[in-house]
């Protein structure tokens, strides 16, 4: 005593199997989605990208990180994007709904550099505010705040289309690319957003632009993005990495199954390239750290009450 022949057996048996229970136990313990494999793992829809962190100033989330006559990953990233969208899409198809199960995913974000890496393209594009609960677009494109938005015609009495083209306004970042923000916040938006007058001035729409994309609230808070679902054509469905929690991810598989929301699939917002893990990205080294910032929706996990303005 001691028998050597033992000890060495126990001290390779610990050896080879604490590890792996640790990494077990980490893997376990870890509620966020971390990368790719764990979405691939969690749902069964397509993904048609993963965009990178954006080291840069200010208001990130809502920046415009695609420009023209530029090549850098952020670009890459929304080329891979919209080139795989237009698999998705078939040609009659124009309507693009963009959502997420919390705030603070980035489908803002999303939203509006894919509007951009389309516009690019030659073709006309525009992106719709329909988070009237919560609306962004105004400050993002710096779009004098005048009152005007597509609450006013979902207000009006009839279908005026005159009074629709009225609320589009230039995006001042391309000329291909237009907005037409949500305007003043109604004490009634899922009503408006039910009316037949939403219907129609999509269709009238659909008529005059290449793209139409549609930033909507987040799917996990109100109904507002299930009922604008039935005017859509392609919903992408906004998660993001060390972020999102994977039991969201769930949601996603029923509303997928139940058909609430159409032709889904998964964008991979936030992936931080300086990890190991993602340095298959060819050649653009790291990027640093993007960060969101406040969305506006109230402390995460408590998100109070959701777009109503108090009086």
């Amino acid at each position: 005593s001691p028998k050597s022949q033992v000890v060495l057996l126990a001290a390779l048996v610990l050896g080879c199997c604490l590890p792996i229970a640790i990494l077990i136990c980490m893997n376990l313990l870890r509620f966020r989605i971390g990368g790719r494999e764990d979405v691939e793992q969690l749902t069964k829809l397509p993904i048609l990208a993963d965009i990178p962190k954006y080291a840069t100033s200010g208001d990130t989330e809502r920046a415009i990180v695609v420009r023209e006559n530029r090549n850098d990953m952020m670009e890459e990233a929304f080329r891979g994007l919209r080139t795989n969208m237009n698999f998705v899409l078939k040609p009659s198809e124009k309507v693009i709904m963009v959502t997420s199960c919390i705030p603070g995913e980035g489908k803002t974000f999303v939203a509006t550099n894919l509007a951009m890496s389309l516009a690019l393209l030659n073709k006309k594009v525009l992106i719709v505010g329909l988070d009237i609960r919560k609306p962004r677009l105004v400050n993002l494109f710096g779009i004098k705040a005048d009152k005007r938005g597509i609450v006013n015609f979902l207000n009006s009495d009839e279908a005026d289309f005159n009074l629709l083209e009225e609320q589009i306004t230039p995006s001042g970042v391309n000329k291909n690319m237009y907005v037409l923000p949500a305007g003043i916040i109604p004490p009634n938006p899922a009503e408006l957003l039910s009316s037949s007058l939403l219907n129609k001035g999509i269709e009238y729409l659909s008529t005059k632009y290449d793209y139409i994309i549609l930033d909507t609230a987040p799917v996990g808070l109100v109904a507002d993005t299930l009922i604008i679902s039935r005017v859509t054509d392609v919903t992408v469905y906004i998660c993001r990495a060390d972020y999102t929690p994977k039991s969201d991810l769930e949601l996603a598989n029923t509303l997928y199954r139940e058909g609430k929301l159409k032709n889904m699939s998964i964008v991979l917002n936030g992936l931080d390239m300086s990890k190991r893990k993602y340095g298959y990205y060819y050649g653009y080294g790291k990027t640093g750290g993007y960060r969101y910032g406040r969305y506006g929706y109230g402390k995460y996990g408590k998100y109070g009450q959701y777009g109503y303005v108090s009086k």
